[in-house]
């Protein structure tokens, strides 16, 4: 027998980190199995349980909140849905303001997608005009866009151009640096191959550059409207006090709290809806995309 020390024998401790390790393998290997290996969710009913929950969490908090509160100041989740019955059914002004705002959101993305993509796509393939531009682009990205609304005002008034003048600040300098970032990340590989079949710049572009900076550009659209959408609404709040976000004010300065939550859910929905809409939009127009995320 050696003469060495014997390593004492450890026995499991019935504390905190027992417990903890029998929870995380009930979670990965019991019954429910809600969570996988990888920390994600085993299921989509598991995912929409989860999500039920939370909303449920946070009804019941709000709630509890609000019973403490003055009714000018925040009402119970019950007295927003009755402003909102109110509000679509019985007096229906909230479909008018928000057609309103969707109107000058469109345009201005009209207006700017083509702008901001055929910029970001000189830059990233011309070394010489991102060293010009690169300079004016960052500034006026870092810039708040409301920091130029009275600058604005006196150029525009206060008419529809303003609202335009605001989305497009608003959506532009995201497609910009999205779309340049997708041309530069091109694999040097590819353009290699289509130059060799004697591929000219515009068949280049056509067929190779902005087919694999799809993903980047949709990025950048989804950007520009989360900021386009931002511009919409601060102009109407600061300025105009028209469409959606002329609502907020209207009901505010006259205390109706629960008609005020109404217009901020439908901004709120407005936005979901539209991101939604593109993500699949990019699923169908860059399919390679899904199918290179779900490899790794």
């Amino acid at each position: 027998m050696g003469h060495g020390t014997a390593e004492p024998m450890t026995l499991p401790v019935r504390g905190l980190g027992t417990r903890r390790q029998r929870l995380q393998g009930y979670l990965l290997t019991g019954p429910t199995r809600i969570f996988t290996r990888h920390g994600r969710l085993r299921s989509p009913a598991a995912t929409w349980a989860l999500r039920v929950a939370t909303f449920v969490a946070i009804m019941l908090f709000w709630t509890l909140v609000a019973r403490g509160m003055s009714r000018a100041l925040l009402v119970p989740p019950i007295d927003v849905v009755g402003a909102i019955l109110d509000l679509t059914v019985r007096q229906p002004v909230i479909w008018g303001a928000i057609y309103q705002s969707l109107g000058t959101l469109l345009i201005g993305l009209i207006l700017s997608l083509p702008f901001g993509i055929a910029v970001g796509l000189l830059m990233g393939r011309y070394r010489g005009v991102e060293q010009v531009l690169d300079p004016y682009v960052t500034f006026l990205y870092v810039l708040p866009n409301i920091a130029l609304i009275p600058v604005f005002v006196l150029w525009f008034g206060y008419q529809l151009e303003l609202r335009l003048v605001l989305v497009f600040f608003s959506a532009i300098f995201p497609l910009i640096i999205n779309t340049m970032s997708g041309v530069k990340s091109v694999d040097s590989e590819l353009i290699d191959s289509a130059r060799s079949f004697t591929a000219n710049e515009r068949q280049l572009v056509r067929t190779v550059v902005l087919p694999a900076a799809l993903p980047f550009i949709f990025a950048g659209v989804r950007l520009g409207f989360s900021g386009a959408w931002v511009g919409v609404i601060t102009a109407e709040i600061t300025t105009l006090v028209s469409g959606i976000g002329g609502l907020i004010v209207d009901y505010a300065s006259s205390f109706q709290t629960a008609r005020m939550f109404v217009p901020i859910l439908f901004i709120m929905l407005v936005g979901i809806v539209i991101t939604v809409g593109m993500g699949r939009l990019e699923r169908r127009l860059a399919p390679w995309r899904r199918m290179a995320t779900d490899a790794e």
